[in-house]
């Protein structure tokens, strides 16, 4: 295994050099994150965060319903109520789109994990191998790991709900898109033995664990604070509500 690694340096090294121009570390820690897709796992935020953001919505719609009076008709079913949540949850998912679904506060943490963990020679060999037809394919899988991960983290821990009314676009296309890349990244791993090796090999193992253990746990944690301050974004958006509200009080009643 000694040996392969030396090879895998040797001609990741041979590889930049070939290119004619060196760059710094930040620089290849940046180019090999923007490799990864995680297209699947912004889908099974958005969707947690839909199912969120719908249950505060009502919870404060039906609180308002009670606090003014509005009565029996107030409710789920009835249009002036939909409009109201329509509004609300708009302004809920606007918001957790800027907070998660962007993606763009991930990578200064996902930056500092690699600087931290990775050395240049690695990170040479790692561009490298991810170059190749094999290590392409072991990107899908790496993906496709952080995806399962969150996924099963937001399972096991009572948050996700198999279905919610209101949420059925967006638990269509996080289905969707699992299903493809579960099919997408699977190879016969007999037929590939350079991909096993690199698994295998120390490098390997490492990024598998930074790139899908530590940013996963980085991503979990970022959609339960983000879920967290749903209550408190619900009341802060009643007053997209308000007009709903006025026709409700004016022609809803009757």
């Amino acid at each position: 295994m000694g040996k392969q690694i030396a090879k895998w340096l040797f001609c990741a090294a041979a590889f930049w050099a070939a290119t004619g121009w060196a760059q710094s570390k930040s620089e290849k820690i940046d180019e090999l994150i923007n490799l990864h897709d995680l297209k699947t796992t912004v889908a099974i935020g958005n969707y947690f965060l839909k199912q969120e953001s719908l249950s505060a919505t009502r919870t404060q719609l039906r609180r308002l319903g009670e606090a003014r009076k509005l009565g029996t008709a107030w409710g789920p079913d009835n249009p002036y109520w939909k409009q109201a949540e329509a509004a609300m949850v708009a302004r809920m998912m606007d918001e957790a789109q800027r907070h998660f679904s962007s993606m763009e506060w991930l990578l200064p943490e996902w930056r500092d994990l690699s600087d931290k963990e990775f050395s240049e020679s690695e990170l040479d060999m790692l561009r490298a191998h991810f170059a190749t037809e094999v290590g392409r394919k072991q990107l899908q899988i790496t993906d496709h790991g952080v995806a399962f991960h969150v996924m099963a983290a937001l399972t096991l821990g009572g948050r996700m709900q198999s279905s919610v009314a209101g949420a059925e676009a967006e638990r269509r296309e996080m289905t969707e898109l699992y299903d493809r890349e579960d099919r997408e990244m699977r190879f016969d791993i007999n037929e590939n033995p350079e991909g096993v090796r690199f698994a295998m090999s120390p490098a390997g193992k490492k990024y598998f664990v930074n790139a899908v253990l530590k940013v996963t746990g980085r991503i979990s944690q970022r959609l339960y604070q983000t879920a967290n301050d749903m209550q408190k974004k619900a009341e802060a958006a009643l007053p997209e509500a308000q007009p709903a509200v006025d026709a409700f009080l004016s022609f809803g009643q009757s």
